[in-house]
């Protein structure tokens, strides 16, 4: 239900948002996160087969698309909120970051996935306006920034080993 109303609230991010609802579905994220996603979940969860029957989402991958791309969204619309940026570049961070056993295999799917390659190669001011270099910038938008790039870099060192 969380990511039916996630897919609801999103195509009216443009008239409007709720500040509180956004923190609450990322609450969501992070958790499902922890709990849904990795190498200990078994492919034939309850949860897998209910999120096939309802949402068409197969597997853990299209998940995971689905996570980037509300990262993708809350930083495009939510980019001056700050509270909802950091913890949408934390959840970012623990993507990138992996599974804590097969840390590298769990990333390459993440890789793969044509929203990482997007924010790979679009990574300015122009998609993520919290980039946007001001001459007021404060110590959390740097924080924000940097938080950005490190996942970014981690995701771009995967292939490297």
């Amino acid at each position: 239900r969380v990511l039916q109303l996630m897919n609801l609230t999103d195509s009216r991010l443009a008239q409007a948002g709720n500040e509180k609802l956004e923190l609450a579905m990322l609450s969501f994220f992070e958790q499902f996160r922890k709990i849904y996603i990795g190498d200990q979940v078994q492919k034939s969860s309850k949860l897998y087969r209910r999120l096939s029957e309802v949402l068409g989402l197969n597997d853990e991958t299209m998940v995971l698309s689905v996570f980037i791309g509300k990262i993708i969204t809350n930083l495009k619309y939510w980019g001056r909120c700050e509270p909802i940026t950091s913890k949408t570049l934390q959840l970012l961070n623990d993507l990138s970051i992996g599974y804590p056993f097969r840390r590298a295999v769990g990333v390459r799917k993440l890789v793969k996935l044509s929203a990482v390659q997007f924010m790979l190669n679009n990574h300015t001011s122009e998609h993520f306006s919290f980039l946007g270099i001001n001459n007021q910038s404060n110590l959390t938008d740097m924080r924000c920034r940097t938080t950005f790039y490190t996942a970014l870099g981690r995701l771009l060192m995967v292939d490297l080993g």
